[in-house]
């Protein structure tokens, strides 16, 4: 399961969520779907900002509301008024929750909320200083959660890693990123400073202290460390015809290949091997030094399939490119099935994807949630 912020006073926020659970209703459902047709859509109020599937539930994000919407029926579950800095690269799950930043109605600053995906009740809450901006929340291990908050004025980020059960930051660090990855094993958390400039650092999960750097390191103008290990390694591309596989405990370099024949700006991690996107095909690439593909497959005849995003999920690779959504199996590289998406950057499109569905917004309104039967 894939994908791409202060609390109302207590009752109130629960009755509304029980009135919507027994009044909400999709746009549009059909009993039955094949892979690739349209199963149901769902009509927000306003445009669909992010979207972020989980436990059964996939959750919409507009102007100050999350909704939860039942992934295969298309009913509406609950609705939490709260305006998010994006639940699609800065919420995590955690426990059958959606956990978010953002600001609520009634509260004076930003607060870290997590929602039951089912129910749309509050599970936890923390209430971040005065002035501080939670700017994402990126993951909870052992009962601490991970996220970036910003002082007063923006001026500056710091990494804190949060007790979720005395609500106190166990540790703070100045972290230029403007994300973590939190994976679910091993010692270390990961960020890497925005833009190309190559920064990707390794912090100690219980302490915040560095473990390894690569600052400013042109090797790694791009990353797939948010998407995970490949083979166990890192994957990191200069944005031009090189991969490296780097060691997650050390960053130091396990194999690089030489110069590639396509660019390798845009680079997706999955299980076993990697693609890469160079606007006109994705070619579907073993981890190591080897430059010949595992299969090249045409997205693009005009090589407009840039800003492409990728996803994997069960032996398949759903790839957003040139305004098209493929579903290919990733072993053989046959297109399972296609739909039209917004025209726009794949990287762009709000997407998610669950157990039975992809879920992406529409393509005639951008307030229309769409789930297309995987």
């Amino acid at each position: 399961m894939i994908e791409r912020r202060n609390v109302l006073r207590g009752g109130v926020i629960l009755a509304t969520a029980g009135v919507l659970a027994a009044c909400g209703t999709p746009r549009r459902e059909r009993a039955t779907a094949a892979s690739g047709s349209v199963a149901w859509e769902y009509k927000a109020d306003s445009a669909v900002k992010g979207v972020r599937y989980g436990a059964g539930t996939v959750v919409a994000e507009s102007d100050s509301t999350l909704t939860g919407i039942d992934a295969k029926a298309g009913r509406e579950l609950w609705r939490l008024p709260i305006t998010t800095p994006g639940i699609g690269q800065r919420s995590c799950l955690w426990n059958g929750a959606l956990v978010a930043p953002g600001a609520e109605p009634d509260a004076a600053g930003d607060r870290v909320v997590a929602v039951d995906l089912a129910s749309g009740q509050r599970k936890w809450v923390f209430d971040a200083p005065d002035g501080v901006t939670v700017a994402g929340v990126y993951g909870v291990r052992d009962q601490v959660l991970y996220l970036i908050a910003a002082d007063p004025g923006g001026k500056g980020r710091e990494a804190w890693a949060v007790d979720m059960a005395s609500k106190t930051v166990r540790w703070r660090v100045p972290c230029e990123s403007d994300g973590l990855t939190v994976p679910e094993s091993g010692s270390l958390l990961y960020n890497r400073k925005p833009g190309s400039g190559g920064d990707l650092v390794a912090l100690d999960r219980e302490t915040g202290e560095t473990a390894w750097s690569r600052a400013g390191d042109s090797a790694v103008s791009a990353s797939t460390i948010a998407s995970g290990l490949v083979k166990g390694a890192v994957l990191a591309s200069d944005g031009a015809h090189t991969v490296s596989g780097l060691d997650p405990k050390t960053g130091a370099a396990l194999w690089t290949t030489p110069a590639l024949p396509y660019a390798a700006g845009t680079v997706f991690g999955s299980g076993d091997a990697y693609f890469l996107c160079d606007g006109s095909k994705l070619h579907a690439m073993s981890p190591g030094g080897d430059t010949s593909p595992l299969w090249s497959l045409t997205v693009s005849d005009k090589g407009d399939a840039v800003d492409a995003a990728g996803y994997g999920a069960a032996g398949s690779f759903y790839l957003l490119a040139a305004r098209t959504l493929r579903a290919i199996d990733a072993r053989t590289s046959k297109i399972r099935w296609m739909q039209t998406i917004p025209d726009k950057p794949g990287q762009e499109v709000h997407f998610a994807v669950g157990d039975t569905h992809c879920y992406v917004e529409s393509t005639a309104d951008p307030a229309t949630l769409t789930a297309i039967a995987r």
